[in-house]
């Protein structure tokens, strides 16, 4: 019993964080805004190098992917982020034109979670449905 108190209490002093493969300032915007109603961090480094470096520094509770992004290569960052030990379990969420079936596919065989129309991820944000895709609160965070 006085473990799962123990678990309880670090699970709750531990700050929730969003890492975004995204270009587009207005999403940038958007994720931010809305995580930070929430208490979560969000952060949005600037090329795929540097995400995957803060990936395995310190796995978020979500990646957001914009599979549209040419500079993040999403498909290829989703297979790297999916094929590592230290970051396969983070929650993934790709977010696209509703039109692009073939990239839904695609994304989904790189290990994407979820794959969810442009649209619909700003309604999930405004919602705030995206909190159910992050990651429980488990014990990777706790060797900060």
């Amino acid at each position: 019993m006085c473990a799962h108190t123990h678990n309880q209490t670090t699970e709750a002093n531990v700050t929730r964080r969003i890492l975004g493969a995204v270009e587009d300032l207005l999403f940038k915007s958007k994720i931010s805004e809305t995580a930070s109603q929430f208490g979560i961090e969000a952060a949005f480094p600037r090329n795929p190098r540097k995400v995957l470096e803060a990936l395995r520094e310190s796995p978020p509770d979500l990646l957001v992917l914009d599979l549209n992004s040419a500079r993040f290569e999403p498909l290829v960052l989703l297979q790297r982020v999916k094929s590592d030990e230290a970051t396969q379990d983070v929650s993934t969420v790709g977010f696209l034109s509703h039109v692009q079936k073939d990239l839904a596919v695609a994304a989904r065989e790189a290990g994407c979670d979820r794959v969810v129309a442009r649209s619909a991820f700003t309604k999930d944000l405004q919602t705030g449905k995206w909190l159910e895709w992050l990651s429980p609160a488990p014990d990777r965070h706790r060797g900060r």
